[in-house]
């Protein structure tokens, strides 16, 4: 993602705001009567794929103009279009697909998973397609795709995934997120405990963390051992965010997940109240 050059960059983003904005032409209102705005029915993806000029398939390979794409909520097709030459398209979904839903996209081969936006209408989504067959996904709260989203963006996240749109790495913003509903395990929480629980026999260990942000250092609790069914874990309160890696019976990483409490349920915490004085 971060090799993108700016010029591909620039022209998905360009690419996205033509596709959203339509062809232009006569609107079928007369000369001097006011627009109408156009209804939207339910939220809408503004989708750019880079690192790729060809979308292959089992059967033939697409150039990114006219890639047919189709964008699938619980097995559902709930909207399609199609990639113009930029690798760009604007879809509009079914009103009954809510905001803050996992849906998935595809567009020859590749498979992309993603959480709407819930806190506006507009999902802005960036599939970069890696040399080593994985793909990178963006999403940020917009119009414009682009290559991370802004660090207060509450519905900003970047993950690796292979090309069927499961989640290698998940790093989600301090924002009022969501978690992708496709993850190898589950995880809740509540002001004293948190929860882990593996959906997969997989799955043989972890490493859980607590941090006051990411990266080494300031971690507030730690966990490193086998995980083949539910555990608990005390949740210290003033830790920020949670890391969570699965690995299998290889110790092959599965899954690498950062996000902030409030992804798993933590919004709001009652401070202790102070020891009375002696």
């Amino acid at each position: 993602m971060k090799s993108s050059s700016a010029f591909v960059l620039t022209a998905l983003i360009a690419g996205g705001a033509l596709a959203a904005c339509g062809a232009g032409g006569s609107s079928g209102a007369s000369a001097g009567s006011p627009l109408v705005p156009t209804q939207h029915t339910g939220p809408r993806v503004a989708l750019a794929f880079a690192g790729s000029t060809a979308l292959s398939t089992s059967r033939r390979t697409f150039a990114l103009a006219g890639t047919p794409v189709t964008i699938t909520y619980s097995g559902r097709t709930v909207g399609s279009g199609e990639l113009d030459a930029n690798g760009a398209a604007a879809i509009e979904l079914d009103g009954e697909v809510p905001e803050g839903a996992t849906v998935s996209v595809t567009a020859g081969s590749i498979t992309a998973t993603f959480v709407l936006a819930h806190t506006m209408e507009d999902t802005a989504v960036l599939v970069q397609v890696n040399a080593d067959g994985t793909i990178t996904v963006s999403v940020s709260g917009g119009t414009q795709p682009k290559a991370s989203p802004a660090p207060d963006d509450p519905n900003g996240s970047d993950e690796t995934e292979d090309d069927h749109g499961n989640a290698t790495s998940v790093d989600e913003n301090d924002g009022s997120t969501a978690l992708p509903a496709n993850l190898p395990i589950t995880v809740t929480a509540t002001c004293t405990i948190v929860t882990l629980t593996p959906l997969t026999s997989t799955i043989a260990s972890a490493r859980f963390e607590e941090n006051i942000e990411d990266g080494d250092g300031g971690s507030k609790f730690k966990y490193e051992g086998p995980l083949t069914a539910a555990m608990q874990f005390p949740l210290i309160s003033q830790s920020a965010r949670l890391r969570i890696e699965l690995f299998d019976a290889r110790n092959t990483q599965l899954l690498d997940l950062r996000a902030p409490l409030s992804a798993f349920g933590v919004n709001a915490c009652p401070t202790p109240s102070p020891s009375p004085a002696s």
